[in-house]
Formats: structure tokens, sequence, C-alpha cells
């Protein structure tokens, strides 16, 4: 029989997400996936990274990271339990996700890591730096895209362990597949369209005002 004078068994503690991404700039998607990972995840926090020096985007249209991280933060101001963070754009040199995780379980050692990934990006997650460490730190969640499903024979052949593929096959996100793409959304800004509703109205006003992709060709 239980003692009643023992203390009760302290409940697990609810985790931290991780979205990253270029936010290039962020838009309506990025926004759904946010509400849609703090209702489907034991978390109760997500943090937007956006990417400081890009390891995979240099030479294109990026916008610089300062823009990006103003931007990120007028997307998600009015998202409870959101929180930008701006270490990869403060971090000097290359942007690798694995030093964002890892300082995060060092931050928060109890507590569950989630690290969402599009599934248009999880064929590529072999090549990411350290990425066996990477998928020791957090669990990967895919989030589908429209062209890209979440299967077994999307991972066959990859670098990952059998433990590893299970994971990535159990932990999708329940949403519909999206096709929403920055580089869309950046062409028709370009070329004139300012009445662009998958760009959150503060971020448009403030890519307006800054002249963000003035120059960018998309």
């Amino acid at each position: 029989m239980p003692d009643p004078a023992a203390s009760p068994p302290c409940p697990a503690r609810l985790g931290l997400a991780v979205l990253g991404g270029s936010f290039n700039p962020p838009h309506q998607t990025h926004l759904r996936l946010a509400r849609a990972a703090l209702r489907a995840l034991p978390i109760d926090e997500l943090r937007i990274v956006p990417a400081g020096d890009h390891p995979h985007k240099r030479g294109g249209d990026l916008a610089p990271a300062g823009h990006r991280l103003a931007m990120c933060r007028l997307a998600f101001a009015d998202l409870p339990a959101v929180v930008v963070d701006d270490r990869e754009v403060l971090r000097r040199g290359p942007s690798f996700t694995v030093d964002t995780l890892a300082e995060l379980r060092r931050e928060h050692p109890d507590r569950p890591l989630f690290f969402l990934i599009g599934s248009d990006n999880l064929p590529l997650l072999p090549t990411w730096r350290d990425h066996h460490r990477l998928l020791a730190l957090a669990t990967v969640v895919t989030v589908p895209r429209r062209g890209h499903p979440v299967d077994a024979a999307g991972l066959a052949g990859l670098d990952l362990t059998a433990g590893e593929r299970a994971s990535l096959l159990e932990h999708v996100l329940p949403e519909p597949a999206d096709e929403i793409a920055a580089s869309e959304l950046r062409r028709r800004w370009c070329a004139g369209e300012r009445d662009l509703d998958e760009i959150p109205a503060a971020v448009r006003r403030y890519m307006a005002a800054e002249r963000v992709y003035d120059r960018s060709i998309g």
C-alpha cells in the first residue's frame, strides 16, 4: 500500500520543439506548422530558429539574416508558446542544426527535444553535419510536403540505422501536405504583387518598408 505521506511522482516534463530554416520570408505555412506542432507534440514551447550563414543556401537570394530575424519576430508575435531564437543569426561561421540542438540539450537537459523537418529535405538529412548525432539529440518530426511522401522506399539506401529509419517513419506531423514555396513568393513579390495573403501582413509591410527583396530576382 502506498505511503500517503510520500511525495507524488513528478510528472514528465513537456518538451521543446525546434523549427529552423531560412524563413526567406516567413509565410503562412510556417505559422500553420507552428500551431500544428503545439497541438500534436508533447511540448510547451516551440523555438523558431532562422539560419544565419546557411551552409546549403549560399550565393542565392537569401535576405540578410537581420531582416529574416526581424520578419520572424513579426510573423510569430501573436502565437503563445512560440519563441524566436536568434542563436544561429548571432553564431559566427556556418550554421549547423546539430550545434543548435546540442546547445539546447545543454540548456534543457531534462526536456525532450523535437526537430521539425520538411519531407522534401528528409532524404538530404544524411548529408547534414553529424546527422547520427543530430538524430540522437532530438526526435525528428517530418512535416509533409506535396510530392515528397514519407515512406520506407524514400529512406532506403540512406545512411541511417534501422532504429533511425523506424523513428523517422513513426514521427510524422498529422497535417495535409503543403506546397507553398518561399522562392515563388519572392518571385511574385519582385514582379510587383503586394497583396500576397500567403505572407503575414506585418511581414509584407516590413518587406516593403525595408525593400528587403527589391534587388532579388527570386
